[in-house]
């Protein structure tokens, strides 16, 4: 009877190795399992937030640089054109206005005259609709020329106004002064600051000595 107990006890304590064996290589396999789905997880997140920063930083790129090729504006009253803008280029700046590259502005008066002013760079702010010209500014009217290195348009007044100096001629005229306003439908000019006037030909420009 103590052989046979002894027997069974032994067959037991084998059993029970066995189980134990089982229950740790089985606890191996589910941590390995654990371990490779972590793995791939992480990968697969990594792969999907990686193309929304990558967007994200496109947009914000592309909102910075907002660029224009050769755009044309035209501002139109009562369903006459009051003037259009072209430029070179157009930029979208920060603060909502654009930069313009060489733009070219041409007003028409209320007797469809034609205003031409051109300059190197112009800011457009598209809710005034206002415009200010920089960099060697040059107006063209009839037989007139001025130049100046600023020049406003206003557009709610409808009036062109040079702060600065500015330098005019003709066929036989020179003149030059300071703070120019000029309203495009009545064409009225005023000079506010002293103007100097050298003219060669009075009786061609309509005037008696």
């Amino acid at each position: 009877m103590r052989s046979h107990q002894l027997h069974v006890a032994g067959i037991s304590k084998t059993r029970l190795q066995l189980m134990q064996q089982n229950i740790w290589g089985s606890i191996k396999w589910l941590s390995l399992g654990v371990s490779i789905c972590s793995i791939v997880l992480a990968v697969v997140l990594m792969s999907m937030s990686g193309p929304e920063q990558i967007t994200s930083t496109t947009e914000e790129t592309d909102e910075q640089n907002t660029q224009v090729e050769s755009p044309v504006i035209v501002e139109r009253k009562d369903g006459d054109v009051v003037w259009t803008l072209r430029a070179q280029e157009a930029n979208q700046q920060l603060d909502g206005n654009m930069q313009l590259s060489h733009p070219t502005l041409v007003l028409f008066t209320e007797n469809q005259q034609e205003v031409t002013i051109v300059s190197q760079k112009a800011w457009f702010n598209p809710l005034t609709r206002n415009l200010r010209f920089e960099d060697q500014v040059l107006v063209q009217y009839k037989v007139w020329s001025v130049s100046s290195e600023l020049l406003l348009y206003n557009s709610a007044t409808d009036e062109l106004s040079i702060p600065g100096a500015f330098k005019l001629w003709g066929n036989s005229i020179k003149a030059h002064g300071k703070n120019m306003l000029a309203h495009r439908n009545t064409e009225q000019v005023i000079v506010d600051d002293g103007i100097w006037i050298e003219d060669t030909d009075p009786q061609w420009q309509g005037v008696t000595q």
